[in-house]
């Protein structure tokens, strides 16, 4: 049997109750930009900025392929992060998603993304300052490395790590 390829990891979705709002905060925060345009897959059409998508106007869209009957509206904005990995803001309209303040590192699944930051103490003020919070304290992960969780303000959890993955995990 031949080795997997190492595949690249592509982007990361949130969900949240404003999207318009979670934009200006991940740009803000961490410098994350919105993408303004790019050519819809399988048309000519262009998307500008942010999409808003309505069952009762396009049936066919992708997403309502890949979700249940229940949803009706979602606007979805593309933000791009310092290494290409994509940054997806959903907001649900229809039904409307449900905010969860809830932190449950035990609970399965994904619960946190990572951001490379080389000053950490720095992220968490900038953090502070636009409504999110500091979970837990800032911890050392070697000598110079630090880490720290924080949550955004619709309780998403953002792991802030000073050094890359591989530097700290090359380092054990």
């Amino acid at each position: 049997m031949s080795r997997q390829h190492n595949h690249v990891l592509n982007h990361v979705a949130i969900s949240v109750p404003d999207c318009d709002k979670a934009v200006e905060w991940y740009g803000k925060v961490f410098g994350f930009r919105r993408l303004s345009t790019r050519t819809e897959a399988n048309t000519k059409s262009i998307c500008r900025g942010d999409r808003m998508t309505n069952r009762a106007e396009t049936q066919d869209a992708p997403i309502f392929k890949i979700y249940d009957s229940k949803l009706h509206k979602v606007k979805i904005a593309w933000l791009g992060t310092g290494n290409s990995v994509g940054f997806e803001v959903f907001e649900f309209i229809d039904p409307p998603n449900k905010p969860s303040s809830d932190f449950d590192y035990a609970k399965t699944g994904f619960f946190h993304i990572a951001v490379t930051e080389p000053d950490v103490e720095g992220a968490i003020k900038r953090v502070l300052e636009n409504g999110g919070e500091q979970l837990g304290e800032t911890v050392s992960m070697g000598a110079e490395d630090q880490a720290a969780y924080v949550r955004d303000p619709w309780g998403n959890v953002v792991e802030l790590l000073s050094c890359s993955f591989e530097h700290l995990m090359a380092n054990k």
